[in-house]
């Protein structure tokens, strides 16, 4: 049964938080909270990406040498997982701050980081690996984008 049309459901909840909010208010600042959220999810996604590379005994260090590619655990999702765990926690600082200006720092960081490390780890990747990297790289997304 459909009680009825979407936007009206969406007025009708509307109201009902308008009614939530008069009433019982639990007024929190919102931005700390997504912005502690963003920080422990990016922080988790940093430590379970290196438990992932330890776990298949290859490096963690950017310079150093792979000695496989990792396709399991995060890097199931995207490729650079610590670089976007990094991305989140740039974006959480923002968010802490409650600035809108410090948003504009986690842009410049993916611009660095895509256009320096990125392309290093790349090339020696596809160099050493060459048929499972371009597998890996064909299905799995850079960052999540």
């Amino acid at each position: 049964m459909k009680l009825s049309f979407p936007p009206v459901i969406t007025l009708a909840c509307l109201g009902v938080q308008f009614i939530l909010y008069v009433m019982i208010p639990l007024e929190v600042n919102l931005s700390m909270l997504l912005g502690l959220m963003c920080l422990f999810c990016s922080i988790g996604l940093i430590v379970w990406s290196a438990k992932e590379l330890k776990k298949n005994e290859t490096t963690i260090l950017p310079d150093g040498e792979p000695e496989k590619i990792v396709t399991s655990g995060p890097f199931t999702y995207t490729r650079n997982p610590i670089y976007l765990g990094m991305t989140g926690i740039l974006i959480a600082s923002a968010f802490l701050m409650q600035s809108l200006s410090a948003l504009l720092i986690p842009v410049l960081f993916i611009s660095i980081i895509e256009n320096t490390w990125i392309p290093h780890e790349e090339t020696k990747l596809e160099e050493k690996f060459k048929d499972d990297w371009k597998s890996y790289s064909e299905s799995t997304k850079r960052w999540l984008w």
